[in-house]
C-alpha cells in the first residue's frame, strides 16, 4: 500500500492511537522514508517531554474558583426547566 504520511498520522502513530493494521501500514511507511523517521522521532521526543512536564497536573482537582461559577450556571438553568 502507498501511504502519504501526513504529519497528524505520524503524530497518532506515535501517540499509540492507530488500529493494528493501520499502525502497521504506517510503521513500514515510516521505515521506508527517512523523513517520516525524522518526524516520528521528534514526535516521540516531544511526547515525552510534554509527558514528563505535565506528569499528574491531569489528575488534579479542578479548582472550585473554575466549578463554582460552572455550577451556579448549571443550578439556574435547572430551576428555569
Amino acid at each position: 500500500m502507498n501511504l502519504r504520511l501526513r504529519d497528524e498520522l505520524i503524530m497518532a502513530f506515535a501517540d499509540g492511537e492507530l488500529e493494528a493494521p493501520l499502525a502497521e501500514t504506517v510503521r513500514e511507511a515510516i521505515n521506508a522514508d527517512t523523513q517520516a523517521r525524522s518526524k516520528h522521532e521528534m514526535y516521540l521526543g516531544t511526547r515525552c517531554m510534554l509527558a514528563r512536564a505535565f506528569n499528574g497536573v491531569l489528575d488534579d482537582p479542578i479548582p472550585a474558583r473554575l466549578t463554582g461559577p460552572l455550577q451556579q450556571l448549571c443550578a439556574k438553568r435547572r430551576s428555569r426547566a
